[in-house]
């Protein structure tokens, strides 16, 4: 048995409990400024790669679209012809960024990075349930346009510009790789297989598929059978999805202004250079970004305290699946991909240190 303890005075007792209500709100202020702290430091990250951004489009601009080369060549005749192709650029450039007047927040969709869980918070935003998204007769991204439309031209100044600009971002060979995965790998494993296969897949075997007799023809050049090295006519013979090095064929040898959105260059989705994005968000952090990123919505009173992201990264295209793939193809054709995306390089700071000598 233990000795029985006397009772303790009532002044140790309160003292002890003063103490103690002491330390733990000491250890809630500590954890507090703690969290501040952390979330000051994610908050001057992202504006700092929106101000990379900035410090890029001087150094290194992308090249002028059809309709900003118009505006220049207008300018010396026409002002009035000028102003009209200026405000067609703009008008494209508007397509992809949705503007929330309630919450004054502005996002430039860029598919195959987290985009799908994203709509569907927003969408859940604007009222719709879980199965209303569950059972849609129409794709996420068609009812999220209808939900929330883009910015008018005329009122650019007062909406986009007044408001908090954000976009997310992801290394460029992952994204594509990702985006033959989902949409052109397999035409009966998702719902919209069937529209990539008949828009861009049918004419990518149709123009890139390697043949018997274009095979032998090649082989004549040295370069071209390097080039060609990582064909495989064998399995290309009885598939009915372009095979990777098709696709990329397919990248390597059209404009990126008529790329599809699931593969177009991020900068050229979201015309980074024209607009002033004031956070940008990677993929490859998101869980902790998109976190404190949310918070910061919060606190400004932009997001309601019970907005919650439910993020699904289906499809797994992690670095390792990504290396997988480029290595079906030459380094030659490697570095033409390269060119394809290197603002998205650039103006992101990602590089290709992962990707070589494979």
């Amino acid at each position: 048995m233990f000795p029985r303890l006397g009772r303790l005075p009532r002044r140790v007792v309160l003292t002890c409990v003063y103490v103690y209500c002491l330390l733990l709100i000491y250890r809630i202020s500590d954890s507090k400024e703690y969290e501040r702290k952390r979330l000051d430091s994610v908050k001057r990250s992202l504006r700092e790669r929106a101000q990379l951004i900035k410090a890029e489009c001087i150094a290194h601009p992308p090249p002028l679209t059809k309709s900003q080369k118009n505006a220049q060549v207008a300018a010396a005749v026409d002002a009035r012809l000028s102003a009209h192709y200026t405000k067609t650029h703009l008008k494209l450039a508007l397509n992809d960024i949705l503007y929330l007047p309630r919450n004054n927040i502005s996002w430039c969709i860029v598919p195959k990075v987290a985009s799908t869980s994203w709509s569907k918070s927003l969408l859940e935003l604007a009222g719709y349930t879980e199965n209303d998204l569950l059972y849609r007769d129409k794709p996420l991204q068609t009812i999220l346009r209808d939900t929330y439309r883009p910015v008018k031209i005329d009122n650019i100044n007062k909406t986009l510009g007044n408001s908090v600009k954000f976009l997310f971002v992801r290394h460029p060979f992952q994204r594509l790789v990702s985006a033959y995965r989902n949409k052109l790998e397999d035409s009966y494993k998702e719902e919209d297989g069937q529209y990539f296969y008949n828009n861009y897949g049918r004419n990518m075997v149709a123009k890139f598929r390697v043949n018997e007799k274009k095979e032998n023809q090649k082989a004549l050049s040295s370069q071209n059978a390097q080039d060609d090295k990582d064909s495989d006519p064998t399995e290309a013979e009885f598939r009915r999805e372009p095979t990777f090095v098709e696709y990329v064929d397919y990248l390597i040898n059209t404009d990126v202004t008529s790329y599809d959105e699931h593969w177009k260059p991020i900068w050229l989705q979201c015309h980074v250079c024209d607009f002033d994005y004031d956070y940008i968000i990677k993929y490859e952090n998101f869980e902790e970004e998109i976190g404190l990123f949310i918070n910061i919505l919060k606190g400004n009173g932009q997001l309601p305290s019970t907005f919650a992201l439910q993020w699904e990264n289906r499809g797994g295209t992690s670095a390792n699946v990504t290396r997988q793939y480029l290595k079906q193809i030459s380094d030659r054709k490697l570095w033409r991909l390269y060119e394809k995306y290197r603002h998205d390089f650039g103006y992101f700071g990602y590089t290709m240190e992962d990707y070589l000598n494979l």
